[in-house]
């Protein structure tokens, strides 16, 4: 019985050591492979800037909840915030400033942050470059207008890590929106558009998607999107 203990505690250390090696970064000793062909430095657990963006975004959005049909459900908003971070590192996407930026991608479209102040808040300018080319501040626009002006600017720039970060952030929109449908409530009891609208400014995003962000994400956007046109079909809502 000893023996066997004794060879079980020396897997659980090999394990214990593959996975940290595997997560400690440039300070620590050991790298992540880079996705993307800049200087950002990977993931790591010695860095602090992912935990502050965290703290940051928390603080920011705390009395925020995600939106639904009264008497359902609404989970903090934090959740979400949660969930785009989730997606780009489950698709391998682990740069310190990019999941950063996914904790903050809502910071100055819904919390009164400007890129210079989230810059200096969080002590990174990428991060907040990231956030800000996301974003839609200008709420005196119509919304046909922001979200031609905002797939304008994504292609414009053309940048991986923006373009990933956005997939992300409307998977998980499209993730919400079709958990709600399913229970039979309508696109427009919980949005400002109607179903029409919605799908026309998700299946644009889709062909600007489109072998632009990592195959994982965009096969998880996907999936999100055919749920949504599932449930507006089953719903009579297409146009």
């Amino acid at each position: 019985m000893k023996n066997r203990t004794k060879i079980k505690n020396q897997n659980y250390k090999g394990f214990y050591l593959s996975v940290g090696n595997e997560f400690a970064g440039e300070e620590c000793g050991n790298t992540f492979p880079r996705i993307f062909p800049t200087k950002a430095k990977s993931m790591t657990t010695c860095n602090m800037l992912v935990p502050n963006a965290m703290r940051l975004a928390e603080v920011a959005h705390r009395n925020q909840r995600r939106k639904a049909p009264p008497g359902e459900d609404r989970p903090a908003y934090f959740l979400h915030l949660t969930e785009v971070a989730w997606l780009l590192l489950d698709a391998d996407l682990r740069q310190d400033e990019l999941i950063a930026a996914a904790f903050l991608h809502d910071i100055i479209e819904d919390c009164g942050y400007d890129e210079p102040r989230l810059a200096k808040a969080i002590d990174n300018r990428r991060v907040a470059t990231l956030v800000s080319a996301v974003s839609e501040p200008d709420k005196q626009q119509s919304w046909e207008a922001r979200q031609q002006h905002y797939r304008e600017r994504l292609a414009m720039l053309n940048d991986p890590a923006i373009l990933a970060l956005s997939c992300a952030d409307k998977t998980s929109n499209l993730t919400d929106m079709g958990r709600i449908m399913a229970k039979g409530y309508g696109v427009d009891r919980f949005t400002k558009r109607d179903f029409p609208a919605q799908q026309a400014k998700f299946e644009a995003l889709d062909i600007l998607f489109q072998g632009r962000v990592p195959e994982r994400l965009y096969r998880r956007f996907q999936q999100a999107l055919m749920e949504f046109r599932r449930q507006g079909q089953a719903g009579g809502l297409e146009a």
